[in-house]
């Protein structure tokens, strides 16, 4: 039968580039803790679950706020002032930060969740494909998408799907990140300096 030391760290084995060792590591330190630190990590996880939300137009998670006008809106979708004619595409959330972080860019944001791998036969069990499609046909002001994926083989796949998908779309303009980014770099651990490279030339 397996304990809970085990079933606490499979939990944890689970988390993005978490190995076992790592895995232990985590329950371990946990162990060594008083019980007013586990208490408290138990009430800002329930915190998390209860307090964020995801955004009905961009699909990313936010802390749900009292002066937002729409609930189901984040504060980037709901700001006016945000340029409307631009849309970036972004793998997940922290890439999403990572862009903002910039400073470059004020446009309006789309994650995907996720990425293409090769002779993926089934692409909408893997992207927003849909909701990205929905998205291009409902808003009429967006003019321009930035297609910013990593620059891998995985994210060179989905940004050929993408291109050949958004340009069944009349009168938009496609756009990539300039390869300020290396060639195997993830967004997520691109720094801003290099990342507002990109942005400023993108193609």
């Amino acid at each position: 039968m397996t304990n809970i030391i085990e079933k606490l760290s499979e939990l944890f084995r689970e988390f993005p580039g978490i190995g076992p060792r790592q895995a232990r590591r985590f329950v371990y330190f946990l162990l060594r803790q008083d019980k007013a630190y586990v208490a408290n990590l138990i009430e800002h996880i329930k915190e998390l679950r209860e307090g964020v939300s995801e955004c009905g137009s961009c699909f990313r998670f936010f802390v749900v706020r009292s002066d937002l006008i729409d609930p189901t809106l984040c504060e980037f979708c709901a700001d006016p002032h945000r340029n409307k004619s631009v849309l970036v595409v972004v793998e997940k959330d922290i890439d999403l930060e990572n862009v903002r972080k910039t400073g470059k860019f004020e446009g309006q944001y789309f994650v995907l969740g996720g990425l293409l791998p090769i002779l993926e036969k089934n692409p909408e069990s893997r992207i927003r494909i849909q909701e990205l499609r929905q998205r291009l046909v409902e808003d009429k002001n967006i003019k321009e998408v930035i297609l910013a994926l990593s620059a891998n083989p995985v994210g060179d796949n989905t940004l050929d799907y993408l291109r050949n998908e958004i340009s069944k779309f009349k009168n938009l303009r496609i756009s990539t990140l300039g390869r300020g980014l290396s060639t195997g770099t993830e967004l997520e651990y691109s720094d801003a300096a290099t990342l507002s490279h990109a942005l400023e030339n993108r193609k």
